[in-house]
Protein backbone atom coordinates (compact mmCIF):
# COMPACT_ATOMS: atom_id res chain seq x y z
CA UNK A 1 0.00 0.00 0.00
CA UNK A 2 2.97 2.42 1.05
CA UNK A 3 3.90 1.39 -2.83
CA UNK A 4 0.85 2.89 -4.18
CA UNK A 5 0.87 6.08 -1.98
CA UNK A 6 4.65 6.60 -3.60
CA UNK A 7 3.20 6.50 -6.91
CA UNK A 8 -0.08 9.06 -6.03
CA UNK A 9 2.76 11.57 -4.48
CA UNK A 10 4.67 11.17 -7.28
CA UNK A 11 1.93 11.98 -9.33
CA UNK A 12 1.23 15.04 -7.01
CA UNK A 13 -2.43 13.37 -6.33
CA UNK A 14 -2.17 13.79 -2.44
CA UNK A 15 -5.36 13.31 -1.66
CA UNK A 16 -5.43 9.68 -3.12
CA UNK A 17 -2.30 9.02 -1.00
CA UNK A 18 -4.33 10.59 1.58
CA UNK A 19 -7.35 8.06 1.25
CA UNK A 20 -4.72 4.86 1.03
CA UNK A 21 -3.81 6.04 3.89
CA UNK A 22 -7.04 6.62 5.75
CA UNK A 23 -8.08 3.00 4.64
CA UNK A 24 -5.26 0.88 6.02
CA UNK A 25 -6.73 -0.92 8.79
CA UNK A 26 -3.37 -1.32 10.12
CA UNK A 27 -0.71 2.05 9.85
CA UNK A 28 3.11 0.99 10.03
CA UNK A 29 5.78 3.74 11.12
CA UNK A 30 7.04 3.34 7.12
CA UNK A 31 3.23 3.88 6.29
CA UNK A 32 3.25 6.93 8.51
CA UNK A 33 6.66 8.47 7.33
CA UNK A 34 5.23 7.47 3.81
CA UNK A 35 2.25 9.72 4.12
CA UNK A 36 4.60 12.45 5.28
CA UNK A 37 7.08 12.74 3.00
CA UNK A 38 3.50 12.83 0.55
CA UNK A 39 2.62 16.58 2.21
CA UNK A 40 6.33 17.53 1.32
CA UNK A 41 6.48 16.51 -2.01
CA UNK A 42 3.49 18.01 -3.15
CA UNK A 43 4.74 21.44 -1.48
CA UNK A 44 2.36 21.04 1.32
CA UNK A 45 4.58 22.08 3.92
CA UNK A 46 2.15 23.10 6.84
CA UNK A 47 -0.07 20.34 6.43
CA UNK A 48 2.90 18.18 6.67
CA UNK A 49 4.33 20.26 9.62
CA UNK A 50 1.09 19.53 11.48
CA UNK A 51 0.61 15.74 10.33
CA UNK A 52 3.95 15.34 11.72
CA UNK A 53 3.37 17.53 14.78
CA UNK A 54 -0.23 16.36 15.68
CA UNK A 55 -1.16 12.90 14.31
CA UNK A 56 2.32 10.78 13.98
CA UNK A 57 2.22 8.37 16.44
CA UNK A 58 5.79 7.30 17.05
CA UNK A 59 8.45 10.04 15.34
CA UNK A 60 11.71 8.14 14.07
CA UNK A 61 14.79 9.50 11.88
CA UNK A 62 13.12 8.97 8.97
CA UNK A 63 9.89 11.49 10.17
CA UNK A 64 12.41 14.06 11.63
CA UNK A 65 14.39 14.42 8.72
CA UNK A 66 11.34 14.60 6.46
CA UNK A 67 10.28 17.32 8.35
CA UNK A 68 13.50 19.40 8.92
CA UNK A 69 14.46 18.59 5.37
CA UNK A 70 11.12 20.06 3.93
CA UNK A 71 11.38 23.05 5.68
CA UNK A 72 15.02 23.84 5.01
CA UNK A 73 14.49 23.23 0.72
CA UNK A 74 10.98 25.88 1.19
CA UNK A 75 13.08 28.70 2.60
CA UNK A 76 12.12 27.86 6.49
CA UNK A 77 15.22 27.30 7.61
CA UNK A 78 15.06 28.63 11.08
CA UNK A 79 11.95 26.34 11.38
CA UNK A 80 14.64 23.60 10.36
CA UNK A 81 16.62 24.31 12.97
CA UNK A 82 14.15 24.34 15.28
CA UNK A 83 12.70 20.86 14.33
CA UNK A 84 16.52 19.59 14.87
CA UNK A 85 16.77 21.28 18.09
CA UNK A 86 13.37 19.30 19.22
CA UNK A 87 15.05 16.24 17.63
CA UNK A 88 17.87 16.35 19.90
CA UNK A 89 15.94 16.59 22.79
CA UNK A 90 13.80 13.79 22.05
CA UNK A 91 16.81 11.86 21.96
CA UNK A 92 16.59 10.37 18.55
CA UNK A 93 19.29 9.48 16.50
CA UNK A 94 20.30 11.29 13.38
CA UNK A 95 21.61 10.11 9.83
CA UNK A 96 23.34 11.54 7.20
CA UNK A 97 20.16 12.23 5.63
CA UNK A 98 19.54 14.61 8.90
CA UNK A 99 23.16 15.97 8.06
CA UNK A 100 21.91 17.09 4.93
CA UNK A 101 19.09 18.27 5.44
CA UNK A 102 20.17 20.48 8.41
CA UNK A 103 23.54 21.61 6.48
CA UNK A 104 21.26 23.12 3.70
CA UNK A 105 19.01 25.03 6.27
CA UNK A 106 22.70 26.28 7.46
CA UNK A 107 23.41 27.91 4.14
CA UNK A 108 19.96 29.31 3.89
CA UNK A 109 21.22 30.79 6.77
CA UNK A 110 23.89 32.00 6.33
CA UNK A 111 25.03 30.32 9.61
CA UNK A 112 28.92 29.34 9.52
CA UNK A 113 29.15 28.82 13.08
CA UNK A 114 26.39 25.67 12.91
CA UNK A 115 27.53 24.70 9.35
CA UNK A 116 30.93 24.08 10.98
CA UNK A 117 29.48 22.41 14.08
CA UNK A 118 27.78 19.84 11.71
CA UNK A 119 31.18 19.23 9.47
CA UNK A 120 32.65 18.79 13.38
CA UNK A 121 30.45 16.33 14.35
CA UNK A 122 30.83 14.10 11.34
CA UNK A 123 34.06 14.02 11.18
CA UNK A 124 33.94 13.09 15.22
CA UNK A 125 31.49 10.43 14.75
CA UNK A 126 33.15 8.94 12.09
CA UNK A 127 30.58 8.98 9.91
CA UNK A 128 30.58 7.65 6.06
CA UNK A 129 30.73 9.98 4.47
CA UNK A 130 28.70 10.71 0.70
CA UNK A 131 29.20 12.80 -2.21
CA UNK A 132 25.69 14.28 -1.57
CA UNK A 133 26.75 14.93 2.67
CA UNK A 134 30.28 16.36 0.78
CA UNK A 135 28.37 18.32 -2.10
CA UNK A 136 26.28 20.30 0.72
CA UNK A 137 29.08 20.68 2.79
CA UNK A 138 30.66 22.78 0.02
CA UNK A 139 27.67 24.45 -0.84
CA UNK A 140 27.31 25.21 2.84
CA UNK A 141 30.64 26.66 3.12
CA UNK A 142 30.29 28.95 -0.24
CA UNK A 143 26.61 30.54 0.71
CA UNK A 144 28.47 31.67 4.16
CA UNK A 145 31.09 32.88 2.42
CA UNK A 146 33.70 30.29 3.46
CA UNK A 147 35.46 29.95 0.25
CA UNK A 148 38.28 28.46 1.23
CA UNK A 149 36.90 25.78 3.42
CA UNK A 150 34.45 25.03 0.08
CA UNK A 151 37.52 24.42 -1.56
CA UNK A 152 39.81 22.38 0.94
CA UNK A 153 36.32 20.14 0.90
CA UNK A 154 36.26 19.99 -2.68
CA UNK A 155 40.37 19.13 -3.06
CA UNK A 156 40.19 16.55 -0.61
CA UNK A 157 36.59 14.38 -1.73
CA UNK A 158 37.44 10.91 -2.58
CA UNK A 159 34.89 10.72 -5.20
CA UNK A 160 33.17 14.03 -7.16
CA UNK A 161 30.21 14.37 -9.11
CA UNK A 162 29.26 16.85 -11.49
CA UNK A 163 27.44 18.43 -8.73
CA UNK A 164 30.81 19.00 -6.97
CA UNK A 165 32.07 20.47 -9.62
CA UNK A 166 29.38 23.00 -10.51
CA UNK A 167 28.96 23.66 -7.15
CA UNK A 168 32.50 24.57 -6.89
CA UNK A 169 32.72 26.55 -10.00
CA UNK A 170 30.04 28.94 -9.03
CA UNK A 171 31.06 29.52 -5.62
CA UNK A 172 34.29 30.42 -6.56
CA UNK A 173 32.91 32.84 -9.40
CA UNK A 174 30.43 33.93 -6.89
CA UNK A 175 33.35 35.46 -4.70
CA UNK A 176 35.68 36.90 -7.36
CA UNK A 177 37.56 34.21 -8.05
CA UNK A 178 36.60 33.72 -12.13
CA UNK A 179 39.86 32.90 -13.77
CA UNK A 180 40.28 30.01 -11.09
CA UNK A 181 36.65 29.05 -11.53
CA UNK A 182 36.96 28.75 -15.51
CA UNK A 183 40.53 26.81 -15.09
CA UNK A 184 38.70 24.13 -13.01
CA UNK A 185 36.07 23.97 -15.36
CA UNK A 186 38.74 23.02 -18.02
CA UNK A 187 40.07 20.47 -15.44
CA UNK A 188 36.70 18.86 -14.73
CA UNK A 189 36.73 15.50 -14.59
CA UNK A 190 32.69 14.53 -14.88
CA UNK A 191 31.16 15.59 -17.87
CA UNK A 192 29.46 19.02 -18.03
CA UNK A 193 25.42 19.92 -17.76
CA UNK A 194 23.59 22.47 -17.83
CA UNK A 195 24.13 24.21 -14.42
CA UNK A 196 27.67 23.87 -15.09
CA UNK A 197 27.45 25.50 -18.34
CA UNK A 198 25.32 28.02 -16.24
CA UNK A 199 28.04 28.82 -13.66
CA UNK A 200 30.51 29.55 -16.18
CA UNK A 201 28.10 31.52 -18.36
CA UNK A 202 28.03 33.46 -14.92
CA UNK A 203 31.47 33.79 -14.03
CA UNK A 204 32.41 35.48 -17.21
CA UNK A 205 29.09 37.97 -16.93
CA UNK A 206 30.68 38.94 -13.38
CA UNK A 207 34.21 39.71 -14.83
CA UNK A 208 32.68 40.72 -18.06
CA UNK A 209 34.54 38.01 -20.22
CA UNK A 210 31.91 39.23 -22.55
CA UNK A 211 34.25 36.83 -25.72
CA UNK A 212 34.54 34.08 -23.51
CA UNK A 213 31.08 34.31 -22.75
CA UNK A 214 30.14 33.88 -26.18
CA UNK A 215 32.31 31.12 -26.82
CA UNK A 216 31.12 29.04 -24.04
CA UNK A 217 27.76 29.71 -24.95
CA UNK A 218 28.16 29.12 -28.61
CA UNK A 219 30.02 25.52 -27.56
CA UNK A 220 27.02 24.28 -25.47
CA UNK A 221 25.70 22.04 -28.21
CA UNK A 222 28.62 21.93 -30.41
CA UNK A 223 31.04 21.00 -27.65
CA UNK A 224 28.95 19.34 -24.77
CA UNK A 225 25.61 18.46 -26.39
CA UNK A 226 24.08 20.85 -23.98
CA UNK A 227 21.06 22.56 -25.65
CA UNK A 228 20.58 25.95 -24.30
CA UNK A 229 17.71 26.80 -22.41
CA UNK A 230 15.91 30.07 -21.03
CA UNK A 231 17.87 30.26 -18.39
CA UNK A 232 21.79 30.13 -20.41
CA UNK A 233 19.57 32.79 -22.76
CA UNK A 234 18.92 34.97 -19.84
CA UNK A 235 22.50 34.92 -18.25
CA UNK A 236 23.79 36.03 -21.49
CA UNK A 237 21.27 39.04 -22.26
CA UNK A 238 21.85 40.01 -18.46
CA UNK A 239 26.13 39.45 -19.43
CA UNK A 240 25.55 42.00 -22.34
CA UNK A 241 23.22 44.44 -20.39
CA UNK A 242 25.60 44.34 -17.32
CA UNK A 243 28.74 45.02 -19.66
CA UNK A 244 26.73 48.35 -21.80
CA UNK A 245 26.22 46.15 -24.91
CA UNK A 246 22.34 46.48 -25.30
CA UNK A 247 22.23 46.53 -28.65
CA UNK A 248 23.86 43.08 -28.87
CA UNK A 249 21.20 42.03 -25.82
CA UNK A 250 18.15 43.75 -28.02
CA UNK A 251 19.86 41.57 -30.95
CA UNK A 252 19.96 38.15 -29.10
CA UNK A 253 16.46 38.83 -28.01
CA UNK A 254 14.97 39.31 -31.31
CA UNK A 255 17.20 35.58 -32.24
CA UNK A 256 16.00 33.92 -28.94
CA UNK A 257 14.10 30.97 -29.68
CA UNK A 258 12.09 31.75 -25.93
CA UNK A 259 9.86 34.51 -24.93
CA UNK A 260 11.71 36.46 -22.38
CA UNK A 261 10.87 36.01 -18.76
CA UNK A 262 11.04 38.62 -16.50
CA UNK A 263 14.76 38.04 -14.83
CA UNK A 264 16.01 38.99 -18.53
CA UNK A 265 13.21 41.99 -19.20
CA UNK A 266 14.82 43.14 -15.68
CA UNK A 267 18.15 43.06 -16.79
CA UNK A 268 17.61 44.94 -20.06
CA UNK A 269 15.86 47.53 -18.07
CA UNK A 270 19.04 47.75 -16.00
CA UNK A 271 20.64 47.88 -19.41
CA UNK A 272 18.44 51.05 -20.29
CA UNK A 273 19.03 52.47 -17.02
CA UNK A 274 23.18 52.32 -17.58
CA UNK A 275 22.93 53.66 -21.01
CA UNK A 276 20.17 55.98 -20.44
CA UNK A 277 17.78 54.78 -23.24
CA UNK A 278 14.47 56.01 -21.87
CA UNK A 279 12.16 55.09 -24.48
CA UNK A 280 13.32 51.77 -24.67
CA UNK A 281 12.86 51.48 -20.65
CA UNK A 282 9.51 52.93 -20.76
CA UNK A 283 8.68 49.79 -22.90
CA UNK A 284 10.47 47.29 -21.21
CA UNK A 285 8.52 48.50 -17.64
CA UNK A 286 5.35 48.00 -19.53
CA UNK A 287 6.34 44.58 -20.14
CA UNK A 288 7.40 43.96 -16.27
CA UNK A 289 4.28 45.30 -15.20
CA UNK A 290 2.50 42.43 -17.50
CA UNK A 291 4.47 39.92 -16.02
CA UNK A 292 4.78 41.21 -12.53
CA UNK A 293 1.81 42.84 -11.71
CA UNK A 294 2.46 42.52 -7.97
CA UNK A 295 5.89 44.04 -8.34
CA UNK A 296 4.51 46.93 -9.98
CA UNK A 297 4.91 49.42 -8.13
CA UNK A 298 9.17 48.68 -8.07
CA UNK A 299 9.11 49.02 -11.83
CA UNK A 300 7.30 51.97 -11.92
CA UNK A 301 9.35 53.45 -9.60
CA UNK A 302 12.94 52.68 -11.26
CA UNK A 303 11.26 54.34 -14.24
CA UNK A 304 10.36 57.30 -12.77
CA UNK A 305 13.54 57.76 -11.34
CA UNK A 306 15.48 57.51 -14.65
CA UNK A 307 12.92 60.67 -15.81
CA UNK A 308 14.11 62.28 -12.61
CA UNK A 309 17.63 61.85 -13.19
CA UNK A 310 17.67 63.48 -16.24
CA UNK A 311 15.08 66.44 -15.18
CA UNK A 312 12.37 65.04 -17.04
CA UNK A 313 10.02 65.50 -14.08
CA UNK A 314 6.96 65.86 -16.44
CA UNK A 315 7.62 62.39 -17.55
CA UNK A 316 8.36 61.49 -13.71
CA UNK A 317 5.22 62.87 -12.60
CA UNK A 318 3.30 60.82 -15.16
CA UNK A 319 4.73 57.78 -14.32
CA UNK A 320 3.98 58.02 -10.12
CA UNK A 321 0.16 58.31 -11.35
CA UNK A 322 0.21 54.89 -13.05
CA UNK A 323 1.84 53.30 -9.32
CA UNK A 324 -0.69 50.93 -7.79
CA UNK A 325 -2.30 52.13 -4.65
Amino acid sequence: MTSLMDVYASARQLWDARKVFDEMPFKSVAAWNCMLSAYVWCGELDAALRFFGHEVPSRDAVAWTTAIGGCANSGRAVEAVELFMGMRKSRVKDDAATMVALLTACAELGDLELGRWVHARVDREGRQRTVLLDNTLIHMYVKCGAVEDALHMFLTMPKRSTISWTTMISGLAMHGRVQEALDLFHRMQERPDSATLLAVLRACSYAGRIDDGQRYFESMERVYGITQEIQHYGCKVDMLCRWRRLHKALELVEKMPFQLNEGAWGAILSGCRREGNLELAAKVTDRLVELQPERAAGHLVLLSNMYAGIEQWEQARMVRKEWPH
